[in-house]
C-alpha cells in the first residue's frame, strides 16, 4: 500500500479543524487523518506486535472504529493521541487473543519509554521486577504456578487449566487472588511514581 506522507504535527486551531470536519461526516478529513497517522501507528503495531499483518489489521481496525464513532469525537483533544492510545489498548488485546505474554508487551513499552538508552526508568522496571518476584514467593505454590503462565507465559485459562489439570473456574480465581495481592504488595514495598506502576497495574488488571 503507497500511503502519501503528511507531517504528523499539527497546531492546535488545525486540530480542532479537522476533527470539526470529521465530526460532520467529512470523508476528505478522514482521508487526511489516515494518511497524517497511518505511520505513526503502523510503527506502534510493530513495535509490540513484530508482525506486519498483525499490525495492520490492527490499524485498519483503529481507523474504521473512529470513522463509525466520528459523532463523539472530542475536538478540543489531540488526534495523535486519542489514536495513540486506541493503538496500544488494542494492540494489547491482539497480545492476549494470540497468548503472548503481557510481560514482553510492558518490556515493549520499556523500550520506547527508553530509546536505545539505559534511564531511570529501565532502573525503575528493574525495581519493580525484583519486588513483583518477591511478591511471587508469597503466593500459594498453585497461585503463583497460575500466575506466571498467565502473565509470563501468556497463556489463556482453559491453556494453564490443561497444563496443570485444574478446572478453567479454579485458574479464574486464582489468578484474580494472585494479582489483587500482587498489587497490594506493589503498592506497600515500591515507590509507585511514574508511568511504570500505572502500565503494570493496567497490564495485571485486564
Amino acid at each position: 500500500m503507497h500511503i502519501r506522507k503528511l507531517p504528523v504535527r499539527l497546531s492546535q486551531d488545525a486540530e480542532k479543524e479537522i476533527a470539526l470536519r470529521l465530526k460532520a461526516g467529512d470523508e476528505t478529513a478522514f482521508e487526511e487523518i489516515f494518511y497524517r497517522y497511518y505511520k505513526h501507528l503502523m510503527a506502534i503495531g510493530m513495535r509490540f506486535l513484530k508482525n506486519p499483518d498483525l499490525a495492520e489489521d490492527a490499524v485498519q481496525d483503529i481507523f474504521l472504529k473512529l470513522w463509525d464513532h466520528r459523532d463523539n469525537i472530542n475536538e478540543t483533544c489531540s488526534i495523535k493521541n486519542f489514536l495513540s492510545i486506541s493503538m496500544k489498548n488494542h494492540v494489547l488485546n491482539v497480545i492476549r487473543n494470540h497468548h503472548q505474554s503481557i510481560w514482553e508487551y510492558l518490556s515493549a513499552e520499556i523500550e520506547e519509554l527508553n530509546g536505545a538508552e539505559t534511564t531511570d526508568h529501565t532502573f525503575q522496571f528493574q525495581e519493580y521486577s525484583a519486588i513483583l518476584e518477591q511478591g511471587l514467593q508469597h503466593l500459594t505454590p498453585q497461585r503463583e504456578k497460575v500466575f506466571r503462565l498467565r502473565v509470563f507465559s501468556g497463556l489463556d485459562n482453559e491453556q494453564v487449566a490443561r497444563q496443570l489439570s485444574v478446572s478453567v473456574n479454579t485458574v479464574k480465581v486464582q489468578f484474580s487472588q494472585a494479582t489483587k495481592f500482587l498489587k497490594d504488595y506493589l503498592s506497600k514495598h515500591a515507590d509507585l511514581e511514574g508511568i511504570l506502576p500505572g502500565l503494570i497495574f493496567f497490564l495485571l488488571s485486564r
